[in-house]
């Protein structure tokens, strides 16, 4: 049984690694992403989405990921443009800082944004 989805995304005005997305620490991130259709809510493998930060310049990992908790984001599903929609909830904390959003799939496929907070 073939378990690829095809994943279409990250949806403007976020991108996909290796470019940095610019974000305010402390607010909310929209990233928009489509799987071919409704795969129901259950999507994400166990530990995932995480985030790690990374160096400002290089992208490097420092220190290891941390998944989010079901109150860091969430996640619905629209029928008419057949899309994803996560929520994830930043901390202000991060100001100054670059971090990493990981979506591991189900399908076993691994998604990256990352994000330079101010």
């Amino acid at each position: 049984m073939d378990l690829s989805w095809p994943f279409t995304g990250f949806a403007p005005p976020i991108h996909a690694s290796p470019a940095f997305n610019s974000a305010h620490a402390g607010h909310e991130v929209k990233l928009r992403f489509g799987l071919g259709g409704d795969r129901g809510l259950d999507i994400f493998a166990a530990g995932s989405p995480s985030s790690t930060q990374v160096s400002c310049t290089t992208g490097a990992e420092i220190g290891s990921a941390t998944p989010l908790s079901p109150t860091d984001f969430d996640l619905r599903y629209q029928a008419g443009p057949d899309r994803y929609t996560l929520r994830w909830h930043t901390s202000k904390a991060w100001a100054g800082t670059c971090r990493k959003l990981s979506l591991q799939l189900m399908d076993g496929s691994t998604h990256v944004a990352l994000f330079s907070f101010r």
